[in-house]
């Protein structure tokens, strides 16, 4: 019997998925988002398709934990799409259901998608966010079928321009509910493969904050501390959860509950060092709500000094 191929994959990694085996409203969140993920990428491409229901199959492994979309997956949308062609399409979508899906390029369409998942967890990763959209110093290379995008530190990388089309033209939250379930010793790998070569990026717990913010906390609950008072100085110790560059941000874990933190003055990114560190902060409490009123929910911290209680690991950001 034929090995089944396949066009890509998501996989959740290391000790806490070991025996294959992970929480079944995480497995159900995750399968929804990546076929949620896919199918936005490929309505990128083929707008006509974005109101039509179509099966996406995907095969579970185990050994860690592991969703495949198989090369037969053109199969399965033809058969979907093929009944509601004519009252659904455009004249030119219609025409594209009468053809071979395999050969007209249904595949293709399928396989941009998974390496636009693929790209956009790698560029984000590059950034340090998602959703930039205002690129610039920009290189060119092969007839500018490859284009450089710098990082802060000058760094280049070097993207398919059809990958980077569908990465500024894609939502910012498009990989936020498969980040979700990173942890540590469980990371995200995306992948795909192409004539039988796979080309991987890993999503682990450092990275998950570019992805999605803090999901430990609901931000409609009303947070007391009845410590932090408004307007007060406090020195307090706990662990920073993430940084944010577009709302110059910190997360920062204190009494199980993760805080908003400001830098007084500077950008967030000189306090990137500290990430997933012990730390004392020292800040002024703010409990002013959107309209200016001692009211808000839960209270934000602007942070004047921040340093690690614990050593740092020299090579964690090189």
């Amino acid at each position: 019997m034929e090995q089944e191929k396949y066009l890509g994959y998501i996989k959740y990694d290391g000790e806490l998925v070991e025996d294959g085996l992970m929480d079944a409203r995480r497995q159900a969140k995750a399968l929804l988002a990546y076929d949620g993920a896919i199918r936005e990428l490929i309505s990128k491409q083929a707008p006509d398709l974005k109101h039509i229901d179509f099966e996406i199959p995907m095969r579970v492994q185990k050994g860690s934990w592991e969703a495949l979309v198989p090369e037969t997956v053109a199969g399965w949308a033809q058969a979907g799409l093929g009944v509601v062609a004519t009252a659904y399409f455009s004249k030119a979508a219609s025409k594209m259901a009468e053809k071979d899906f395999e050969n007209f390029g249904f595949t293709s369409i399928f396989s941009k998608a998974l390496d636009g998942i693929k790209w956009f967890a790698r560029i984000s990763k590059h950034l340090g966010e998602t959703g930039k959209k205002d690129l610039s110093n920009l290189k060119f290379k092969n007839n500018n079928e490859l284009i450089g995008i710098p990082n802060n530190s000058g760094e280049y990388i070097y993207v398919p321009k059809p990958a980077l089309d569908l990465y500024l033209d894609s939502n910012s939250k498009l990989l936020e509910e498969l980040a979700r379930n990173v942890a540590e010793g469980r990371s995200l790998k995306i992948g795909t493969y192409n004539d039988g070569v796979k080309d991987e990026v890993t999503i682990g717990k450092r990275d998950k904050a570019i992805f999605c913010k803090d999901d430990s906390e609901d931000d409609d609950e009303v947070l007391v501390l009845p410590e932090l008072v408004h307007g007060t100085t406090v020195m307090i110790e706990g662990e920073v959860t993430r940084e944010n560059k577009t709302s110059n941000s910190l997360g920062f874990k204190y009494l199980g509950h993760i805080l908003t933190a400001y830098p007084d003055v500077g950008s967030v990114v000189k306090y990137k060092p500290l990430l997933f560190l012990r730390c004392k902060l020292v800040g002024t409490v703010s409990r002013l709500d959107e309209k200016g009123r001692i009211a808000a929910k839960r209270p934000k911290l602007i942070v004047s000094h921040l340093e690690a209680l614990e050593q740092t690991n020299g090579d964690l950001f090189d």
